[in-house]
């Protein structure tokens, strides 16, 4: 294959990759208004089956959680289906902040939350600056919200 062809390539598949990541803010929030309009079309049980399967809703660091207000029970994960039934109201960043309650919190006052969170950066795999943005899920005590690490 010719240089100038493998280079074309190289620069499409690094357009591609990149833009299917949230690496900023307005990215992520972008990211948010997605799950948010799919929690709205299916409703939250196909939504929570959706964003466990992963796929287009992880991207770079950035991931999506569906949360129930009562007990803060995780009810998608798209990063780790795992931690889907758990309760998480309790749980607690690396600096000791309780970011789901200050979520569910924040999301109950006003529908929307932008919560800073200290977390395993999986890209350094050292505690790093995170975020967690939030909005309320209408008509339901949930919130379903993108967390990552992004500028």
């Amino acid at each position: 294959m010719k240089s100038w062809v493998k280079a074309a390539t190289a620069i499409v598949l690094s357009t591609v990759a990149t833009l299917g990541m949230a690496e900023t803010a307005a990215e992520a929030k972008a990211m948010l208004a997605e799950a948010n309009a799919l929690v709205a079309s299916k409703g939250l049980s196909a939504a929570a089956t959706e964003f466990n399967a992963g796929g287009k809703w992880k991207r770079g660091t950035a991931y999506v959680v569906l949360v129930g207000f009562d007990g803060g029970t995780m009810l998608a994960h798209s990063d780790n289906p795992k931690m889907t039934g758990k309760a998480m109201i309790e749980a607690r960043d690396a600096a000791g902040k309780a970011f789901v309650q200050e979520t569910i919190t924040n999301v109950k006052a006003s529908g929307e939350s932008a919560v800073e969170i200290r977390w395993s950066n999986p890209t350094t795999k050292k505690i790093d600056n995170g975020h967690l943005v939030a909005r309320r899920v209408a008509g339901q005590d949930a919130y379903v919200g993108v967390a990552g690490f992004w500028e």
